[in-house]
């Protein structure tokens, strides 16, 4: 057996270096991995900004701010802009409200409108409770409630005004009714992207809530 002139002997039973570890990937969700292989479209230009090392977008010059970031993954994952999200909202309210107070307007003069307009605020403050409680329950948050806030008024503004013209039609109150909550399910449902059952139930649970305010008012002031 040789030596290595140290007085150790060398030989087969020489220990080989140790070759370096590799460090361990990270586990990403499979969603998550799969978004992260779309590129990533700058706002300003569409350029993909995956894989840049500097903070400015070579295309354009946008400087890769936090928020311009945070704008190109939400394009990236279709997520709507919300300014003009909520302008949409905006619109159906002042139609609805504005066909609704001209209605109103015709029958009961300002006393009609007054009416129409507690009845509005009303509405929409027990309607956007309502969805609260039910998205903490089980329907889950995946948008700002200032959305959902500009959604709720955008709902029940143009049922407001379809409503109205509802009341101009003759025909028996069950019907009217029916009907009528059958248009503010649908739009509940299409407004706050959620399932018809769970914008029936928001629908129903804030009809109860209107009827019973406004047998209190009226007894309220009748006696």
């Amino acid at each position: 057996m040789e030596t290595d002139g140290t007085g150790h002997e060398s030989g087969i039973y020489d220990l080989a270096p140790e070759e370096p570890v590799a460090p361990a990937k990270r586990w990403v969700p499979p969603e998550v991995a799969k978004m992260d292989a779309k590129p990533l479209p700058c706002p300003e230009c569409g350029y993909d900004l995956r894989g840049l090392r500097d903070g400015v977008c070579p295309e354009c010059g946008q400087k890769l701010t936090y928020s311009v970031i945070r704008k190109a993954q939400d394009k990236r994952a279709g997520v709507k802009d919300p300014s003009g999200f909520e302008m949409k909202f905006v619109l159906m309210a002042i139609v609805g409200l504005a066909l609704s107070a001209a209605i109103g307007w015709g029958i009961d003069g300002a006393a009609g409108v007054l009416a129409l307009g507690i009845d509005f605020v009303f509405t929409v403050v027990i309607g956007w409770v309502v969805f609260f409680v039910c998205s903490v329950a089980w329907i889950g948050f995946d948008q700002p409630l200032r959305t959902t806030l500009m959604q709720t008024i955008g709902a029940f503004g143009i049922f407001a005004g379809i409503w109205a013209v509802m009341s101009l039609v003759p025909v028996p109150g069950l019907v009217r009714s029916v009907v009528g909550f059958l248009i503010l399910t649908g739009l509940l449902a299409d407004a706050l992207e959620i399932d018809y059952q769970d914008a029936g139930i928001i629908a129903i649970v804030v009809s109860v809530m209107k009827f019973a305010f406004w047998v209190t008012m009226s007894f309220v002031f009748s006696s």
